[in-house]
């Protein structure tokens, strides 16, 4: 098959790192694939330079931003639908709102035969204003007129999709972001240490992995840490990300007197051996597609405490392989941490089942297989 990938940003995410494994895994079976990209800017950091040094054939197209801009879109649109043209490609698989939008449209002008769009997660709630998440909504339910499948990440994904009227059924398949969890297996020993980054050697550590904005929530995370830091003194807080956030979190972190607790790792690249450094992961997001983290984490043993929101209670099953909290409340994250801190034992017991539910079901193997079997079933309707 020939198959063309189009997504806004390559930067440090999971919708990235996702799309970038799809990439890689359909090259490396034989099929012509290319990812059209815009400019990977942003202060999460790019991963166009690792999915190229791994072998991803990679185009940018500067007029593809995620900003709102009607004459850059229009453009890009129209760059879009010559190369589709030109590279006649039988698949164009789109991933997030932005370049799920002008690609989609694109490739219905140049009559692709299968159009597939991933949102991984939504932009409905959480990120813009009223007017702005409506118009959204409206483009959603447009494009999916002429998409021939739509991929959720999660079952509550698709739920979420179906109850705002995007698309009829038909057109949902549910398919769990793929991880690399070879990744996981090899982070030992030998990497980063709690002293390379200031932590004892006997705290507990709470951590969490993810872009410094709004959405992820640390706000929440941060406000629930004093009570947890008051009754567990060795325990401290460790944010691993970047983003516009950073340097209000860290007043934050001052202003309610845990700044000494609290690590700010920064962007990194050795995520795996991070997460190996953990005692209990915590995510307090306002909106989540799956939380491709907490599968990460789950591959590392580790049980989480994370909100309920969209596709997290698919990833965290209440009580077995962590806690779920409401969103935007700290008091319930603080209570929640506290119980597992209390009793290690279940803890441990959860990380365990944590890795039971993820491996090897949220494996890159499994996502592609499921994906390519999606782009088969509607060639071949569409060639009847």
């Amino acid at each position: 098959m020939r198959i063309l990938h189009i997504i806004t940003r390559m930067v440090v995410g999971g919708a990235q790192e996702n799309t970038m494994l799809t990439v890689l895994a359909q090259q490396a079976a034989g099929h012509e694939v290319l990812l059209v990209t815009g400019p990977s800017l942003g202060e999460e950091g790019e991963l166009e330079t690792r999915a190229r040094a791994l072998g991803a054939k990679i185009r940018v197209v500067p007029e593809l931003v995620r900003e709102l801009d009607p004459v850059r879109d229009l453009r890009a649109t129209a760059v879009l639908r010559r190369l589709i043209r030109e590279g006649d490609y039988s698949v164009v698989h789109t991933h997030t709102s932005k370049a799920g939008v002008v690609g989609r449209l694109a490739a219905r002008a140049a009559r692709t035969p299968a159009i597939i769009h991933t949102p991984h997660g939504h932009v409905f709630h959480g990120y813009f204003g009223p007017w702005k998440t409506a118009l959204f909504r409206e483009t959603e339910r447009f494009c999916a007129r002429f998409t021939d499948r739509l991929i959720m990440l999660t079952a509550n994904e698709q739920r979420e999709h179906l109850e705002l009227g995007i698309a009829p059924a038909r057109k949902f398949v549910t398919i769990h972001s793929g991880v690399d969890f070879s990744r996981f297996e090899k982070a030992g020993a030998n990497g980063t240490t709690r002293a390379d980054l200031g932590l004892p050697e006997d705290a507990t550590v709470i951590g969490c992995v993810a872009r410094l904005v709004p959405i992820k929530g640390h706000e929440y995370l941060l406000r629930a840490m004093p009570p947890v830091l008051q009754r567990f003194p060795k325990a401290r807080l460790l944010l691993v990300g970047d983003g516009p956030l950073t340097e209000p979190l860290r007043e934050l972190a001052r202003t309610l007197g845990i700044a000494d607790r609290v690590v700010f790792a920064g962007l990194r690249e050795d995520v795996p051996q991070l997460l190996r450094l953990m005692d209990l992961f915590a995510l307090a997001s306002l909106n989540e597609g799956m939380g491709r983290v907490l599968v990460e984490a789950g591959a590392c043993r580790l049980p989480s405490v994370a909100t309920r929101v969209s596709g997290i209670p698919d990833v965290i099953e209440e009580g077995v392989t962590g806690l779920l909290v409401d969103p935007a409340s700290p008091e319930q994250m603080s209570e929640a941490l506290m119980q597992l801190l209390e009793d290690p034992e279940r803890a441990r017991r959860m990380g365990e089942a944590a890795y039971r539910k993820v491996v090897p079901a949220f494996g890159v193997e499994a996502m592609v297989e499921r994906i390519e079997a999606v782009y088969q079933e509607v060639l071949a309707k569409k060639a009847r």
